[in-house]
């Protein structure tokens, strides 16, 4: 092509995009390739439809993108409340997280996957890949630390009742082997 009509194409680009005609001028002249605004006119005029065509087109692809982002706003306030309604504790909360996570990531690789990646874009896509591992990683780590806590704060709590009830079966006059049974009983809910 030569450089008119490249720069024709160019100037249609730019007015899909919403710029008018004057706009256009002005960024040509900026970015070196200046076009008059009658020289635009012009072309628009002679190209019949084509610039309409070129914004209407850019239009619903802005509206299908909204749609998109909609969507996933509405999955997000769905997995939001799932997380809120299911989870009520905080290993059920990090079971949630950590399938939402894994989810996202999966996702990302999919699109990786079946869509041609622009190479510039392609650093963003693997730092935010490493993101959502890192924040995987952890938040498998906090959720296993948190199992291991509350199985610790089980097994005190049932050591010292069952500690509780053998002294008070001791003040009682029970045998000793009755609180000796009372005892494992307590012990073994632990379990």
């Amino acid at each position: 092509m030569g450089k008119r009509q490249d720069h024709e194409l160019m100037a249609i680009r730019l007015y899909a995009d919403g710029m008018e005609i004057p706009e256009i001028s002005q960024k040509s002249k900026e970015e070196g390739w200046y076009v008059s605004e009658n020289t635009l006119r012009k072309w628009r005029d002679r190209a019949g439809t084509e610039w309409q065509d070129a914004r209407k087109a850019a239009r619903a692809s802005t509206l299908v993108n909204m749609e998109d982002v909609g969507s996933r706003i509405r999955r997000s306030r769905e997995i939001a409340s799932q997380i809120m309604g299911d989870a009520k504790d905080q290993s059920a909360l990090g079971l949630v997280l950590i399938q939402t996570l894994q989810t996202m990531l999966f996702d990302l690789m999919g699109q990786i996957n079946t869509v041609s990646v622009d190479p510039d874009e392609l650093g963003g896509l693997t730092k935010m890949v490493t993101n959502l591992t890192l924040a995987l990683g952890r938040t498998e780590q906090s959720m296993s630390r948190n199992q291991q806590n509350a199985a610790e704060i089980r097994k005190q709590t049932t050591e010292k009742a069952a500690e509780i009830a053998g002294d008070t079966a001791k003040q009682a006059g029970v045998s000793a082997e009755t609180i000796a049974i009372i005892r494992r009983d307590i012990l073994r809910m632990a379990e």
